[in-house]
């Protein structure tokens, strides 16, 4: 291919610079600039240039040059207080440095090898989701898998343990009894009335609809009639709702509350706490799957696990949610998400008793499910002909799109023999089949990604295309091109990454990238406190996480410039975000591109809610842990971890004290300084930003307290006010940054952290992009055309 006749001669042009040439070059730099701050005496950072081989045949010492040299083009290094290398000593250290890690690449592996990785959960979910139709998860309980750099999917951490293999049998043999079925048709089509809902605790009827009052309290709940679901399943519910609050006409007319006492002046209590909704407004409702017959006791609250949230408004709509239910399971309606309150909910209005305060109306349910295609399942019917005999041609072509490749005559021989046990055993057909798919799923063939078996691995070729930008299995199309040959040709191979990335399927790639890569998955798991940030609801949680999910979508599927990432102009919004960022004229829950005016602080990744709130504690932001975000993610320069010794700092939720106040201690600590210079400056740009994201311009409740300054100072010298001007700061370092996203997307796409070679390979895609106008969709092209991805001589 071009591309590997390209690669070679650049690695044989870099050979100008030898080895004695090498270590004369940076020697004198080091000594120069480096060895005062970085020997035995000192050895700032714990790391000592000293002691650094200059061997750089060892991968581990080209990667520790690579590490060094970043910090010295980034300008953190040498520190701006010390003398400052001229232009032509740091042209001859990086052109020394660079040139000796490219003969060290030449050396070793120019193919990026990959050792034997496992699916991840969401490959294995995804996978099974297109090969059997199922909507069950193969990875239901399984074990966490661990994250190398935020990413779960490094072959290294893809274990499999005894516990592994246990709860992926009876997931596989659920999913089995899900695909292969007989009988009757379980799918149902349900709808029932409010007056025909069972109900519970504090529900009324109002003419078509049923009056929920909304509580903590699970007692308050309705539930449909005689509904047990027929088989384990994914089921879609409807309900026709609206939540309202009427609070403040009634409560001049109530006289009297039923069974509430009154206070020591004998007066009855009337006023009803809370406030009046804002326009607009939504609340949430949850969908709590149960065992039937539902076990209500009396007003006692009700067991079970919350299987959906979804939004009511406050006008009657219908809402949509699909839920997944055991066998034998039923659900209940709860409309928890409402002050939590003691009194009683019935007020006594002109003799009337009737629900006062936040209520939820149900004017009709309905049900579907579960969601089967057909019935009996298409993959029956095709391995099973007329005489319920298995259909060896059936089987093989269900065994090559299981195992992504063809299978030898053996292998299909095995699994004809596993059905055929069964049959001798008087099992069902259907009961054999289920062995059959139960086996696929469990075996080695399935669950890993093989490695390259050689640099002709078609097959190999189209999985590792489809993993990266489908998270899945290959289609019929790449598989077609695989077993022709066809996918070796590099017309044909961009050709199908760019069909690949319209594809729906590519939404995958997008949330399972960008939520490892932008800590997305973290979003949510540390709630603010409700007290300093009322505003912050599931609503709005979801608003935060999609926003990312958007820009990444937008930037990906328009082919935009990658340094939208970090300015694009616009903004991606809904309603509730828009409202939130302080944006008008937004409306609607889709998300949709909004211009935004020059110099505005929001639309780029600096400025999304979901770096923001990821990176605070719930009370308070945290100018270090955004600066590292800042450093790992978006220049790939982490910092070194910190002294164990260092207490942390303790929020002050008042603003009397600001947070450069209080890291100001920690930067008069000499093992703190180093890191904390290259740290804060990133976070400090940040501190308009409280910790849900919104923008301020005083610490403490309601902007009460000290003035925010959000001003920094990098280490390379340059100073900004604020994180339009810091974002300029980092624009200047566009190339940088397509650099570190491009090391992130092969490592991902091959499973590893990226090695020497691999990073010589990222240099050549990163100035092939910027050539080619540098935008987001042709480097995934480059990326997935490179002989270091696909391992083609």
């Amino acid at each position: 291919m071009p591309y590997s006749l390209a690669f070679c001669l650049a690695l044989l042009l870099c050979q100008s610079v030898q080895g004695d040439d090498f270590t004369s070059a940076v020697d004198q730099f080091t000594q120069q600039h480096c060895i005062r701050c970085h020997d035995a005496r000192k050895a700032k950072g714990d790391f000592r240039i000293d002691q650094l081989s200059r061997d750089l045949s060892d991968p581990a010492n080209a990667i520790a040059w690579q590490d060094a040299l970043d910090l010295v083009k980034l300008g953190e290094m040498p520190p701006e207080e010390q003398p400052r290398p001229s232009a032509k000593e740091l042209k001859s250290f990086v052109k020394a440095v660079e040139t000796e890690i490219r003969r060290s690449a030449q050396s070793a592996s120019q193919t990026g090898q990959i050792e034997l990785r496992r699916l991840s959960h969401t490959a294995m979910d995804n996978t099974v989701n297109d090969l059997l139709g199922t909507r069950l998860r193969l990875s239901a309980g399984l074990p966490q898998d661990s994250e190398v750099a935020g990413f779960d999917n490094m072959a290294a951490t893809l274990t499999q343990s005894g516990e592994f293999m246990r709860v992926l049998q009876q997931n596989a043999r659920r999913i089995a009894k899900d695909v292969i079925a007989n009988g009757p048709d379980p799918r149902v089509s349900i709808t029932q009335e409010a007056a025909e809902l069972e109900r519970g605790k504090s529900v009324e009827s109002d003419g078509d609809t049923v009056v929920l009052w909304c509580s903590k309290n699970r007692g308050h709940v309705v539930w449909p009639s005689k509904f047990e679901a027929p088989r384990a399943g994914v089921y879609r519910i409807e309900l026709d709702m609206s939540h309202t609050i009427h609070t403040a006409e009634l409560e001049k007319k109530i006289t009297d509350w039923e069974g509430k006492k009154h206070d020591k002046n004998g007066k009855k209590l009337v006023r009803v706490p809370g406030k009046p909704f804002p326009p607009n407004y939504r609340r949430h409702v949850s969908i709590v799957a149960a065992p039937f017959p539902l076990q209500y006791a009396g007003g006692a609250s009700v067991g079970g696990r919350r299987v959906a949230l979804v939004e009511v408004g406050p006008t009657m709509a219908t809402v949509q949610c699909e839920i997944e239910l055991e066998k034998g399971e039923t659900f209940f309606v709860h409309a928890s998400d409402c002050p939590r309150g003691a009194r009683s909910p019935w007020g006594v209005i002109d003799s009337k008793r009737m629900l006062v305060g936040e209520l939820l109306r149900v004017k009709q349910l309905h049900i579907d499910g579960p969601l089967l295609e057909s019935w009996p399942n298409a993959i029956t019917r095709e391995l099973l002909d007329d005489k319920n005999h298995l259909s060896q041609s059936a089987l093989q072509t269900l065994l090559t799109r299981t195992f992504r490749r063809p299978v030898p005559p053996e292998v299909t021989a095995l699994y004809q023999q596993i059905f055929e046990a069964t049959q001798d055993e008087g099992m069902s057909p259907q009961a054999g089949l289920r062995q059959v798919i139960e086996s696929m799923l469990c075996s080695p063939r399935f669950l890993y990604e093989r490695p390259f078996a050689d640099n002709k691995d078609t097959f190999a070729i189209a999985s590792r295309l489809s993993y990266f930008l489908w998270n899945s299995m290959p289609d019929q199309e790449l598989m077609s091109l695989a077993a022709s040959g066809a996918i070796l040709d590099t017309n044909v191979l961009e050709s199908q990454v760019r069909r690949m990335i319209a594809d729906p399927k590519s939404d995958r790639f997008v949330i399972d990238f960008a939520g490892q890569w932008l800590g997305l998955r973290r979003v949510g798991a540390m709630l603010p406190d409700p007290k300093l940030y009322p505003a912050y609801d599931p609503a709005l949680e979801r608003a935060i996480r999609s926003e990312s999910e958007a820009l990444f979508s937008e930037i990906l599927h328009s082919n935009r410039p990658v340094t939208d990432f970090l300015n694009p102009g616009y903004a991606m919004l809904n309603e509730r975000l828009a409202e939130h960022y302080e944006i008008n004229g937004v409306e609607g829950n889709e998300f949709r591109r909004v211009n935004l005016p020059a110099g505005h602080p929001r639309g780029g990744l600096l400025g999304h809610a979901s770096m923001l709130t990821i990176t605070s504690n719930g009370t308070r932001t945290s100018p270090v842990v955004r600066g590292v975000w800042i450093l790992e993610n978006l220049l790939d320069s982490p910092p070194s971890p910190p002294p164990p010794d260092v207490e942390p700092i303790e929020p002050d939720v008042r603003g009397s004290t600001t947070i450069r106040e209080m890291l100001a201690k920690h930067r008069d600590v000499a093992t703190c300084n180093e890191c904390h210079r290259r740290i804060d400056p990133w976070g400090f740009g940040l501190e308009n930003f409280d910790a849900v994201g919104a923008w301020r311009e005083q610490y403490g409740i309601n902007g009460k307290g000290k003035p925010v300054d959000a001003a920094g100072k990098t280490p390379s010298g340059e100073t900004f006010d604020g994180v339009v001007e810091m974002r300029s700061i980092l624009m200047q370092q566009s190339d940088r940054f397509t650099q570190v996203i491009t090391a992130k997307l092969l490592s991902h796409a091959v499973g590893h952290p990226t090695t020497i070679a691999e990073r010589v390979a990222i240099e050549e895609i990163v100035k092939q992009n910027k050539q080619s106008g540098g935008r987001f969709a042709d480097l995934i092209v480059q990326i997935c055309t490179h002989p270091m991805l696909l391992q083609i001589e």
